[in-house]
């Protein structure tokens, strides 16, 4: 037999072997489904189906990372060319950060696929070059993977577990639904350090991947509205290159989306219209109970049950506000906070000293005198509160001090009225002691 006449045997024999494979799949189920997929959607569809399954492939030969790594980058592009902005953003920051961990050239390659989503999901800017100065981006990353370390052990005081206020989803401009639910998932201590507790337990230190997803998860709960991509970046990278600047936005996001998914199956951290926001009703948070009773209260006329109201306000300011971060937009929101204690407090020692509380009256004003150790008036309140309590060693002991601090700091003298009111107080109480 000639070689053609081989050949052609052979090729007869494969394609017998091709029908019958093609005979054989008709009858199942699985290539019927196929068929139907490629039928009734689009390419695109057809696309998503075929990544879809890989990624079920590669989880069950052992799930290489990389693989499903890149095939999840596709994945998010074929998303985003069907308009599915949404989900494409998603898993491209989910793969994002995966890549960035695993090192090596696949998390470059993740950056060129992904920068389209990430460019048409974030404010509009001039086109970037997704490769420009990667060493730079993981020296940035790296170095904010120094954790800070672990504050106080455990809230002094208990906080409630739910307000009486309007939800925060209902002020104007926010664009998300409000919760109607009756407990938190999470809470936010921001006075002081910034903490956060699931439950009863705090988030530890060795559980937040990088410091700057704490600052991110901080920077969404102080402005407790949605807010636009590119003022968060502004506000959390404002001297990092704009574009290395989304990179770890994205990075960062990803990050705190999955330390908190660890501890519930809820988004919450919401994103629309190129903002994202904390889920409404979800989060308790310190400074919005403290500014809900403050402002209520200084409204109304002290009474009994109002100085209760406002002894659990300034127990909850343990510290000044985001005391441990240092950034330009808290400054202002810390000052306004800081002096608003100190209203709640005066307000508490006057009304104590007029009813008789001097005891109750001295806590406060000498946690003022500390936060303001100039003020005169405060320090005559603190010498009237001593001199009820018969304390006239005491009252001294304040006034002295109070003259040397002035003295040395300022380079001051008590004015002529705070002299003599101190000598005053003094001649009263020995009049009365005769």
């Amino acid at each position: 037999m000639g070689f053609r006449q081989s050949s052609e045997l052979t090729l007869e024999n494969n394609n017998r072997v091709d029908l019958g494979l093609i005979n054989l799949f008709d009858h199942l189920p699985a290539y019927n489904r196929l068929i139907k997929i490629q039928d009734q959607h689009s390419a695109l569809d057809l696309a998503e189906h075929y990544f879809r399954c890989g990624m079920e492939v590669l989880q069950q030969a052992g799930n290489d990372r990389c693989f499903a790594i890149l095939n999840r980058s596709l994945l998010a592009l074929i998303q985003a060319k069907k308009g599915e902005w949404d989900g494409a953003l998603k898993i491209a920051e989910e793969t994002l950060g995966e890549a960035l961990t695993q090192g090596g050239v696949l998390a470059p390659i993740c950056e060129l696929l992904l920068s389209p989503i990430f460019l048409a999901s974030s404010e509009p800017r001039q086109a970037r070059s997704p490769l420009s100065s990667l060493a730079e981006l993981y020296k940035k990353i790296d170095l904010e993977t120094s954790l800070v370390k672990k504050g106080d052990a455990v809230l002094r005081t208990a906080i409630p577990n739910k307000l009486t206020q309007e939800d925060p989803a209902g002020k104007q401009g926010a664009v998300f639904p409000a919760e109607n639910k009756d407990t938190y998932l999470f809470r936010i201590q921001m006075f002081g350090p910034i903490r956060v507790f699931h439950g009863g337990q705090e988030l530890t230190a060795a559980q937040w991947r990088t410091v700057k997803s704490r600052h991110l998860l901080a920077y969404l709960a102080h402005q407790d509205k949605p807010v636009r991509t590119d003022q968060i970046i502004e506000d959390l990278w404002p001297y990092v290159d704009p574009d290395k600047a989304l990179a770890l936005f994205h990075t960062t996001l990803y990050y705190l989306r999955r330390l908190l998914n660890q501890f519930t199956n809820e988004e919450m951290i919401m994103r629309g219209s190129k903002r994202y926001q904390l889920r409404p009703g979800r989060i308790l948070i310190d400074r919005f109970q403290f500014e809900e009773i403050a402002h209520s209260a200084l409204e109304k006329e002290m009474t009994a049950s109002l100085a209760e109201q406002l002894e659990t306000a300034v127990l909850l300011y343990q510290g000044d506000y985001l005391e441990d971060l240092d950034y330009q937009w808290i400054m202002p929101v810390q000052e306004k906070l800081r002096n608003l204690n100190m209203e709640l407090r005066q307000k508490l020692a006057v009304y104590y000293l007029q009813n008789k509380m001097p005891a109750k009256a001295m806590l406060h004003l000498q946690q003022l005198m500390a936060l303001n150790p100039y003020s005169e008036s405060t320090l005559k309140l603190l010498l009237t509160a001593c001199m009820e309590r018969g304390d006239q060693a005491a009252a001294i002991k304040h006034y002295v001090a109070f003259t040397k601090n002035i003295s040395k700091e300022l380079g001051l003298h008590p004015s002529s009225e705070m002299k003599r009111f101190f000598a005053n107080i003094l001649n009263q109480t020995n009049k009365a002691a005769f």
